[in-house]
């Protein structure tokens, strides 16, 4: 019954990993960027009416919204250029422009597989969500936990990283290191972004789902309660690097091991392999509480104190204690107990996918 009636959930729209330059920043502290050598050469900056020309050939090239894309240099044409360490340019927010709007309300021939209707929509910020994600097909060894809408691939990601290579291979062979590192960077937002287990998995857990409507409003309940689920997890893995120091999150970021981009196969395995365990995690720490239409995490509506949900303690509570609290207390107490545990498990398994992470950014 619920495999049939997921067939007629329409895809929640498509978000991002929260602010990708914290994660950077994590890295470049790891004892693993003291060993690079090629972070400290220095990179000329281009003066600005040759960074807009370069915009505006991007735009056209790879059709991307140009205005999007901010100004970065200050030098004027006429005078000596300036320089940045490759340190310092990967500490500048070039790794963020992807969702600055490039890739936000594009043409029509910029989507020709039609993948925006499933990812989205046409318009409006959630409208990236076609380059910056993909849904790979249902897998039908394990169906309900790879369903989705549509049931074969879509999704234009893997396409994005290769032409964003091409690009940046052909500014480095013409010596622009500038601009190779800035395209480089933008490849890597969206590789990045493939760790996140809800850009690759519709439904990371049936639980998730607003089975109580199934006759009256599924589908739109559905995509509202989805995307809560999602921005809940990225809420919880930002405050987790934001704290870094309190929840050990650094030692997620400390790999001196390096891995080749394998390609969508490889690159897939560890987010869909955690998406059902980060799923079902999830579920329990925030129960039935974000199917709720007074949550609208994506639109500000509700907002979560990660803090404290990242640092809550497990209580342990004796027998005589159990007997002591009324029904709807005993009730709260497992409830946080259980919420506990989801919550570590959550960390454990965000830090696994932080550590590949960073492999593969190296």
């Amino acid at each position: 019954m619920k495999f049939a009636f997921l067939l007629l959930f329409f895809v929640r729209p498509a978000f991002a990993w929260n602010l990708h330059q914290e994660m950077i920043d994590q890295i470049l502290m790891g004892p693993s960027a003291a060993t690079r050598a090629f972070l400290s050469k220095k990179v000329a900056i281009p003066c600005e009416s040759d960074e807009k020309k370069a915009i505006e050939t991007l735009s056209a090239e790879i059709q991307i919204r140009g205005s999007s894309v901010p100004i970065f240099s200050k030098n004027k044409c006429t005078g000596k250029p300036s320089f940045l360490s490759v340190f310092e340019l990967l500490q500048a927010g070039f790794i963020d422009e992807p969702d600055f709007g490039m890739d936000q309300d594009l043409p029509e021939s910029a989507d020709p597989n039609q993948a925006r209707k499933w990812m989205g929509g046409m318009t409006g910020p959630t409208s990236q969500g076609f380059r910056h994600m993909v849904f790979p097909g249902i897998e039908w060894t394990a169906p309900l936990k790879t369903i989705q809408i549509p049931l074969s691939r879509v999704g234009e990601v893997f396409e994005r990283i290769e032409t964003l290579k091409r690009v940046s291979d052909a500014f480095k062979k013409e010596g622009n290191r500038f601009w190779s590192i800035r395209t480089l960077l933008w490849r890597e937002h969206l590789i990045e972004d493939l760790f996140q287990p809800f850009h690759s998995t519709q439904v990371p857990s049936l639980e998730m789902l607003p089975w109580r409507s199934l006759f009256h409003g599924f589908v739109k309940q559905s995509t509202h309660a989805i995307s809560n689920y999602h921005y809940a997890y990225e809420g919880l893995a930002l405050e987790m690097v934001r704290s870094s120091d309190e929840t050990g999150a650094l030692n997620c970021f400390d790999g001196a091991d390096s891995r080749s981009y394998g390609g969508e196969k490889k690159i897939l395995e560890m987010p869909r392999g955690l998406a059902s365990q980060i799923g079902d995690s999830l579920y329990s720490v925030f129960g039935d509480s974000l199917k709720s239409e007074s949550v609208d995490l994506p639109n500000g509506v509700g907002e979560m104190d990660y803090y404290v949900l990242l640092h809550a303690s497990p209580i342990s509570l004796s027998r005589d204690e159990e007997e002591a609290l009324s029904a709807p207390d005993l009730k709260s107490a497992k409830q946080g107990q259980i919420a506990v545990k989801g919550v570590a498990s959550l960390k454990a398994s965000t830090c696994e996918l932080m550590r590949e992470m960073t492999a593969t950014f190296w």
